[in-house]
């Protein structure tokens, strides 16, 4: 069954657009970054001294540094993690309702099964929808950008816990950031999961692990709750102060409680009252 819902969330063309726009968000704003470095005047007037040059040579070095080209691709792709999270799958349950197909589902398998089969085949789904565009995007700019972590202007700073695998190993911590971002998919698309439980507008529950992700930082930070703040949490990189336990604790509690959610609101008197 497990393979059934994965075939339904994985090989779809919305899946593919999905990836797609993920990776066209990282490419845009990674050329938002550096587009001014791309097409430096060396012929400028004020910069034509040996010394100004060799400067100016720096700058654009620095600026296509691999180290921040990489980063910078992220500044807009980050705050939207939690829709793309939602995009794949959250809405299958809602749609297995509405076309009857839960009934059919019912007969044939034990209702569990069935909503454990979804809270996992949708995990899945968001998880590789918010890290794959992040696998593309490290191939491409490792293809095209070079330079020396010692010419990054964030060494030290960027990568937050892990930034001292940043300057050992580029790729070593590309790939832990790469699982994070999957472990954060699969919570945040549990999130829309749940509220499909509840609700039917589609909207509503595509923007609500955005809203969660908003909402729920505006309250910890009222409470003053520095540690487990969710921008905090899925921009770990820029914040040192955020340990790697402090990002599970929380992306497993959000599983764990918006899988409950489901669970309970999705139960076959729920559905055939």
């Amino acid at each position: 069954m497990l393979k059934i819902e994965l075939k339904r969330a994985l090989l779809r063309k919305k899946f593919l657009i999905i990836i797609f726009i993920g990776l066209l968000i990282e490419l845009l704003s990674g050329y938002n970054a550096i587009h001014k470095f791309l097409f430096f005047d060396y012929n400028a007037p004020d910069i034509q001294s040996p010394a100004l040059q060799a400067s100016a040579r720096k700058i654009v070095q620095d600026g296509l540094n691999m180290y921040s080209v990489w980063f910078k691709s992220l500044t807009l792709y980050t705050p939207l993690m939690p829709i793309i999270a939602a995009l794949p799958y959250s809405l299958s349950y809602l749609e297995d309702i509405k076309n009857g197909m839960v009934k059919y589902i019912d007969i044939r398998t034990n209702h569990k099964k069935y909503l454990f089969t979804k809270l996992l085949a949708n995990g899945l789904a968001g998880g590789v929808a918010v890290s794959f565009p992040l696998i593309i995007l490290t191939i491409i700019v490792s293809i095209f950008f070079s330079g020396s972590i010692n010419d990054f202007f964030g060494k030290g700073a960027y990568g937050g816990v892990f930034a001292n695998l940043l300057i050992y190993n580029f790729y070593l911590y590309a790939l832990v950031h790469i699982i994070i971002n999957f472990i954060f998919g699969f919570a945040y698309s549990s999130i829309a999961l749940a509220i499909s439980s509840i609700i039917k507008n589609t909207i509503a529950i595509m923007i609500s692990p955005f809203l969660f992700w908003i909402g729920a930082d505006l309250i910890l930070q009222f409470f003053n709750v520095q540690s487990y703040l969710p921008t905090s949490i899925n921009q770990f990189y820029l914040t040192p102060n955020v340990t790697l336990n402090e990002i599970l604790v929380e992306l497993i509690f959000i599983t764990f409680f918006s899988s409950a959610i489901f669970i309970l609101k999705s139960r076959k008197r729920n559905i055939y009252e």
